[in-house]
């Protein structure tokens, strides 16, 4: 007994100390999916407030007169439609399925709730933004198709 003591320091040969937990991979959320929504918000923000200075022109929908896009100018919303519905609620999806990765591969990975809480508001401001870039692509989709 004393030999394996003194080889091992108490230890069995093949015996790993109690808290070296195996770990793969991340310990904690990346909080890389809630930037990159936030990127996409405010490059698709600062989209519209570009077409609403330089490339609008009123056109009345229901006696109210609305800046829209104007034909030329289409692509301007079309960007602003793919960052924010699009890109916010996938960076939704991303951080979801990166959480639950994490915590299936490692029992100690920290979860961040508030990561799928912000991205949720995101997500929401985004389809409310992407609303509003869909109305501008109407316009130009509407005279294209000789419907306006």
């Amino acid at each position: 007994m004393s030999s394996l003591s003194s080889r091992s320091g108490g230890m069995a040969p093949n015996a790993r100390p109690a808290s070296a937990a195996p770990t793969r991979g991340r310990t904690q959320a990346s909080p890389v999916p809630l930037i990159a929504a936030a990127v996409a918000l405010v490059v698709s923000l600062t989209v519209a407030v570009i077409v609403l200075v330089t490339a609008s022109a009123t056109v009345n929908i229901l006696g109210l007169g609305f800046a829209l896009v104007t034909s030329d100018a289409w692509w301007l919303s079309f960007i602003g439609y793919v960052l924010t519905p699009v890109v916010v609620i996938g960076c939704y999806g991303w951080n979801v399925i990166a959480q639950r990765d994490g915590l299936r591969r490692n029992r100690n990975f920290a979860l961040r709730p508030g990561y799928s809480r912000a991205l949720a508001w995101a997500a929401g401001l985004g389809i409310l933004l992407g609303a509003w870039h869909v109305l501008n692509l109407s316009v130009p989709i509407s005279e294209r198709l000789g419907l306006s």
